[in-house]
C-alpha cells in the first residue's frame, strides 16, 4: 500500500505519493499563489480519490504555520473519508535526509519574533530536536555547524535546501520523532501572542 505525504512548511510545497521503497510520483508547486491555491489541484492530479491509503504523512515544520495548517487540514479530510492515520514529523528530517553525510547540519527557519528555529543533525542523525535562538545570535550559532541552511532567506545563511515531501516518504518508521496522536500540530515552541 501506498503513503501520502504532504510539506508545505516553506515557500516550495510539495506532496509525494510512495513509501519507503518507491516514489510512484511527487509534484511540487511554488510562487505568488499560496498552497491552498496549489495543493488540491495537485492532489487531483494524483488520483486521491481512487487511491486507497495505508497512511498520510504531514511535514510539521517548523516554518509557515499558514502552510502547514492547509497541509494538515487537507490531510485529516483524506484521512476521514480513507479511514487511515495521519502522522507528522518534523520537516527538518527531509532536508536531513538530503544532507546525510554533513558531519554537523544546522537547520534553521525563521520563528518570527526576532528569533529563529534550529534543528541540528550529526550525520543525517538527530542531535537536537528544534529549539529557538534570538536572531541576533543566529550568524554565532551558525559557526557551530559544518553546514547551516535555511529553506528561506535568513541572515548569515547562504545555503538554501528545501523540505521535500518524496523525503518525508523515505524516513524509516522507527524515527524517534514520529508524531502519531491526535491532534497532529505545527511545532509550536512559545504560547501565540494572544495567549499572553
Amino acid at each position: 500500500m501506498l503513503d501520502l505525504a504532504f510539506e508545505t512548511s516553506s515557500s516550495t510545497g510539495s506532496i509525494a505519493l510512495g513509501n519507503d521503497k518507491v516514489v510512484v510520483q511527487a509534484i511540487e508547486f511554488q510562487g505568488p499563489q499560496r498552497h491552498s491555491a496549489s495543493l488540491f489541484p495537485a492532489l487531483s492530479r494524483l488520483g486521491i480519490p481512487r487511491l486507497k491509503l495505508r497512511r498520510i504523512i504531514v511535514g510539521i515544520g517548523p516554518g509557515s504555520f499558514s502552510g502547514i495548517r492547509v497541509a494538515l487540514a487537507a490531510a485529516q479530510g483524506i484521512a476521514l473519508v480513507q479511514n487511515v492515520p495521519v502522522v507528522g514529523i518534523s520537516s527538518a528530517y527531509s532536508v536531513a535526509l538530503q544532507m546525510k553525510d554533513v558531519a554537523r547540519l544546522g537547520v534553521f527557519a525563521d520563528a518570527k519574533r526576532r528569533e529563529a528555529f534550529c534543528t541540528s543533525f550529526c550525520n543525517g542523525e538527530l542531535e537536537k530536536a528544534t529549539y529557538l535562538i534570538p536572531m541576533a545570535e543566529i550568524e554565532e550559532h551558525a559557526k557551530q555547524f559544518t553546514l547551516a541552511v535555511s529553506a528561506e532567506p535568513l541572515p548569515s545563511i547562504p545555503k538554501r535546501v528545501y523540505p521535500r515531501a518524496r523525503d518525508l516518504l523515505a524516513l524509516p518508521e522507527t524515527l524517534s520523532g514520529w508524531v502519531t496522536q491526535p491532534p497532529i500540530e505545527p511545532i509550536y515552541l512559545r504560547e501565540p501572542v494572544a495567549a499572553k
